[in-house]
């Protein structure tokens, strides 16, 4: 593989998605000759298609404590002074094995003072005509040098965990269709706003213009919002264009997610977000995942295109 390289692309099934080789970013995606995503050059500044770990969404003030010490993170989010999306967006990733459908990733975040574990990360990426393209990332805290390479070992069921949340954050678009054309869909019942800080401020049944279990039309809505209250079995999205009948479809089980309809980069598509955990997690500890070493944990997302008449 040439080291040159700063991104890596995928084809099949009528899909083509080019991916980032820092921080494991997809930067593109197309069926045919339509974009299913808004590409990453399009939306400098907007995270799309990143890769959110070891947290997704904010961390509120920038710090937490874990197990009685307080941890300092760099500030992100200007405006609101948090932590944006964790730590792996610039980590340089090397190409595990490729193929011409499929790519494997890999890369470790070495520890720091405002994060003290050091993870190991593999990240699949895969297109297909039956599931569209297929994303799945796995991370783990590595046992100590000697150490086990077991998580049921002695050694690391007594080390510390890794503190660790995941997520994604494409904006899906219905090819060239204009967001306010487009209905979306999703099945979750529970909607969180959040105080200026980013901290977690309300938790409500959805309603009125944030209730999107029926696909209403996105025109006149502003959204930026996490949702939870999926079914337990997975849920699904979709962005739906009426009049062509157009539809991107995004499956994930992830208990959480976040959308946004793209007001900073002009509507240009809507971020769906799947996350394992809340805004604020590291502080809130809800749904934060507690990594041993020695063990995996795993996440993905799908997405597809459909017709309907």
């Amino acid at each position: 593989m040439d080291e040159s390289l700063s991104s890596v692309t995928i084809t099949g099934g009528g899909y083509a998605a080019e991916i980032g080789l820092r921080g494991g970013q997809l930067l593109s995606l197309r069926h045919e000759q339509d974009e299913i995503v808004v590409p990453a050059a399009q939306a400098e500044g907007s995270f799309a298609g990143a890769v959110l770990a070891p947290w997704p969404n904010r961390v509120s003030g920038a710090t937490y404590v874990h197990d009685e010490t307080l941890y300092e993170l760099p500030v992100t989010e200007e405006e609101t002074g948090a932590a944006l999306h964790g730590l792996l967006l610039d980590a340089p990733c090397e190409v595990v094995k490729q193929e011409e459908s499929g790519v494997e990733l890999r890369t470790v975040l070495e520890a720091s003072e405002g994060y003290p574990f050091t993870l190991e990360f593999v990240l699949f990426y895969r297109v297909s005509s039956d599931v569209g393209l297929a994303a799945t990332l796995m991370a783990r805290q590595p046992v100590a040098p000697g150490g086990d390479d077991d998580a049921d070992s002695f050694e690391a069921a007594n080390a510390a965990p890794a503190l660790y949340g995941a997520g994604f954050h494409p904006y899906l678009r219905a090819g060239s269709a204009p967001l306010d054309e487009c209905r979306l869909k999703l099945p979750a019942h529970t909607v969180v706003s959040l105080d200026p800080a980013g901290k977690v401020a309300s938790r409500e049944t959805v309603s009125g213009d944030l209730d999107l279990t029926g696909g209403p039309l996105l025109v006149g809505r502003s959204i930026d919002h996490a949702y939870t209250g999926f079914p337990e079995e997975g849920w699904t999205a979709e962005l739906v264009h009426g009049p062509t009948g157009f539809v991107v479809r995004m499956i994930a089980d992830t208990p959480w997610a976040q959308i946004y309809t793209g007001e900073r980069m002009d509507r240009a598509g809507v971020a769906v977000e799947p996350m394992t955990c809340p805004p604020d997690a590291f502080n809130s500890g809800e749904d934060v995942v507690y990594l041993a070493p020695g063990q995996w944990h795993r996440v993905g997302y799908s997405i597809e295109v459909m017709h309907r008449d």
